[in-house]
């Protein structure tokens, strides 16, 4: 009729990785990852320069 479920929790012994193990073993490859973020970066900060440019025909 009704079954009956483990509810016990139960501790998790298992190896806690840290970040750089992820990065380390995963597929992804960290020189195209740090190039990406960099043109990023780049982009991000002329847009930030053009925006906070004055204009040159503001005549007080």
């Amino acid at each position: 009729m009704l079954k009956t479920y483990n509810t016990d929790l139960k501790a998790d012994l298992r190896k806690r990785n840290s970040f750089t193990d992820e990065i380390q073993f995963s597929s992804y490859d960290i020189k195209s990852c740090m190039v990406i973020l960099a043109v990023f970066a780049v982009l991000l900060l002329s847009v930030i320069s053009v925006v906070t440019a004055q204009n040159p025909s503001f005549i007080y």
